[in-house]
């Protein structure tokens, strides 16, 4: 046993010894984010999940998306498109003694998704038989929605059995930034990457729409429209390591 230890130890670090960056035969690439997806959106525990008429969701930049798949069209030219998808439910349960969880009850539940797609373009610089520093451009175009249902409850308590609501915020983004990273060949044609960028963001936070049911009447409101924009790095992302094959 301990010989078959020592012999696949011997594989693994002979491979990662003698792994180099492809030359031939193997112009795509297909990667992800090791710290999972990281898209846009509306930030958590902001007031647009109470009420997204009030427009006080603030949006998240543009960055490296969860997937990327490259074509190297030549071995220093690369094109690149990127697509991220995260969806998320968080249901909270209330009841009207908070203190024994007795009497009436009922739920509030915030739902949340956001799509990022990108395309762009890579130059590769002469580096190492393992390293493959490189600069591009991106272009992003990104949505989001966030929708919220309240039965009996608020976000913040339970309120009556015949209190309900409803609201629904989107928004829409577009992103160009200049990229900088490298690949790190580890093994033969699997690649540890990191990337940096810095980029110009323009957001549109869409009117949000609630509708409130007390005792049968309803009552609706919207908010008004909201545009952000700017510029924006993605160095603090942990979204900025990838893990790649090329094939």
């Amino acid at each position: 046993m301990k010989k078959l230890s020592l012999l696949l130890g011997g594989m693994i670090l002979t491979t990662a010894v003698m792994a180099q960056k492809p030359t031939e035969g193997a112009p795509m690439s297909l990667e992800g984010n090791v710290a999972g997806i990281a898209a846009f959106g509306f930030m958590n525990n902001s007031a647009a999940n109470l009420n997204p008429t009030t427009n006080s969701g603030q949006v998240r930049s543009i960055v490296t998306p969860g997937l990327r798949f490259r074509y190297f069209a030549t071995e220093n030219i690369a094109i690149r498109v990127s697509l991220g998808f995260s969806s998320s439910k968080q249901t909270v349960n209330w009841y009207e003694n908070e203190i024994d969880n007795t009497g009436g009850a009922g739920t509030f539940t915030t739902k949340e998704g956001t799509t990022t797609i990108g395309i762009g373009g890579e130059y590769h610089f002469k580096g190492t038989e393992k390293l493959s520093p490189y600069a591009g451009l991106d272009i992003n175009f990104g949505m989001s929605a966030i929708r919220t249902e309240g039965d009996q409850a608020t976000a913040l308590t339970w309120v009556a059995p015949d209190y309900s609501s409803e609201s629904e915020q989107k928004a829409a983004g577009f992103g160009v930034g200049l990229v900088f990273g490298t690949d790190y060949y580890f093994a033969e044609h699997f690649y540890l990457g990191v990337e940096l960028g810095l980029g110009f963001n323009s957001f549109t936070a869409k009117e949000g729409t609630n509708s409130t049911t007390v005792a049968g009447v309803t009552t609706e409101n919207k908010g008004n429209e909201t545009k952000i924009s700017g510029f924006s790095n993605n160095a603090n992302v942990g979204g900025m390591f990838r893990l790649g094959w090329r094939f």
